[in-house]
């Protein structure tokens, strides 16, 4: 089986030979009765859109010593389709934060920072019906047993949501770190008005 989309800035075929590619994770959105999300299993087979290595946003720098982490961040394919056509992040949009430990002289490894384990889970959800105040929603699956199976939304005065609504470059999303889709919302014009790329944090 092949999924074959064109991307709308070079014009280039991208194409999946991969069986069941097109149809990964395609779908409603996997809550369950309690309006929890259902931690995907199979994220990993999701797009890969960018890692980050030792990213920081606030005006706190990492203290000496401080652990460096890579953060991965995967977004569920249907999503990807109907963005890399419009430049818009549909409803029903599934971003997975990854978060893994930063390891040097692995093996062979002289230079640099290999990922190791994980550490972290996190993910953000596009569903204006069950998040009408900005249509975006946040979650964490982890926990101190480890990770969990399903996770209730943040409450709304999580800093990451004032985060993402002020400096999110489309919508509430930081697709400006992305910079295959970033390209995407330049072309269609979907970057937000507002969107200032030196504005900092200066507060938590």
């Amino acid at each position: 089986m092949e999924c074959t989309v064109r991307h709308p800035v070079s014009g280039s075929l991208l194409i999946f030979a991969v069986a069941g590619a097109c149809m990964a994770a395609d779908g409603p959105l996997p809550f369950n009765a309690k309006g929890e999300l259902s931690r995907p299993v199979d994220y990993r087979e999701w797009v890969f859109v960018t890692s980050g290595l030792g990213m920081n946003y606030g005006p706190s720098k990492p203290q000496p010593g401080q652990a460096t982490q890579f953060t991965n961040v995967f977004v569920n394919p249907q999503a990807w389709r109907s963005y890399m056509h419009s430049g818009v992040w549909p409803e029903g949009t599934m971003f997975i934060l990854e978060v893994r430990k930063a390891e040097e002289e692995v093996s062979v490894n002289n230079a640099g920072r290999t990922q190791g384990a994980s550490v972290a889970l996190e993910a953000s959800v596009k569903d204006s019906s069950r998040y009408p105040d900005g249509g975006w929603s946040y979650f964490s699956f982890d926990s101190k047993a480890g990770l969990v199976d399903a996770a209730a939304p943040l409450p709304r005065t999580a800093s990451c949501y004032s985060c993402h609504k002020a400096h999110g470059a489309v919508e509430w999303t930081f697709t400006q770190f992305y910079p295959e889709q970033f390209a995407v919302a330049k072309a269609h014009g979907t970057v937000r008005k507002d969107y200032d790329p030196a504005l900092k944090l200066t507060g938590n």
